[in-house]
């Protein structure tokens, strides 16, 4: 059974008298460990099903099942629980706090889940090694290039030891080889945590690392290939 499971999903926006299916009927099944891209060009429905594999967003029909937990059926706080201790969000645009620094804004969330500060500073630091920042921790967001600032993003998804980690367009706005150096450096997290990745993305480098490919077009799944 998949960590993660999308049952005849879909997702349905009225503006007026216009109905849109952002996804029609979509099925999916991901199991634990896998490095998966979510494919498609702008419309696709990737991020909106990223969104509602992440409880950020819920399906107007169908189900979204994360361990078993039917997301439909948890409330607002459950949900949130879930994406606070299972679940890490890395986005295109790094989401960091600007007054915080590095350290700080991976150590927010570790704050959230009431960690006592001697580990969280422990983990904090384990983790800017691990993702090669141990000398811009003091460091703010406007202090970081666009790279470094992403893996203080992945960082700061990854120091909970979650699950599952969604990331929505991470390379977007890294140069072709920063975002080699961030899609190798997830890659080895994947390998050596056995944490699953899932990637909404259009970019041809995020495919090539992926191992398995979902290709959506006008809210469906039009191919799904394992390498």
């Amino acid at each position: 059974m998949g960590i993660i499971r999308v049952d005849s999903v879909s997702k349905i926006y009225r503006q007026g008298s216009v109905t849109f299916r952002a996804l029609d009927r979509v099925t999916l099944a991901i199991d634990k460990g896998e490095f998966v891209a979510l494919a498609g060009p702008s419309g696709s429905g990737k991020t909106t099903l990223l969104n509602l594999i992440g409880g950020l967003d819920l399906a107007d029909e169908g189900s979204v099942s994360f361990n078993g937990a039917d997301l439909m059926q948890l409330g607002d706080g459950q949900r949130a629980d879930l994406r606070l201790h299972q679940i890490g969000f890395v986005f295109q645009a790094y989401n960091l706090i600007p007054v915080l620094t590095a350290a700080e804004n991976v150590d927010y969330i570790l704050m959230l889940q009431k960690i006592d500060k001697s580990i969280r500073r422990e983990k904090v630091a384990a983790i800017l090694e691990e993702v090669g920042l141990t000398d811009k921790a003091g460091n703010r967001p406007d202090e970081l290039s666009g790279g470094q600032q992403q893996r203080v993003a992945v960082a700061r998804a990854v120091v909970t030891d979650p699950q599952v980690i969604l990331a929505d367009e991470p390379t977007a706005n890294l140069d072709s080889k920063t975002g080699r150096k961030l899609l190798e450096m997830m890659k080895e997290m994947n390998r050596s945590r056995q944490v699953t990745f899932v990637f909404a993305t259009h970019d041809t480098m995020v495919m090539d690392y992926a191992d398995r490919i979902v290709s959506l077009q006008d809210g469906k799944i039009v191919s799904d290939v394992s390498k």
